[in-house]
């Protein structure tokens, strides 16, 4: 049974390739658009409370 960071690394790194493959070329890197579309779309409520 995978421990509760385990199971977070785990959908940290989906998040990432699922953002990494939007653009064409390297899906392990992320361009800054798709590093600002990965922030908005999945940080939107920490981004709203940090401004």
């Amino acid at each position: 049974m995978p421990s509760d960071l385990e199971r977070a690394m785990e959908t940290l790194i989906t998040v990432f390739h699922r953002y990494a493959s939007k653009e064409a070329g390297n899906t392990s890197t992320l361009s800054r658009k798709e590093l600002k579309m990965l922030m908005e779309a999945e940080l939107a409520s920490f981004l709203k409370l940090m401004k």
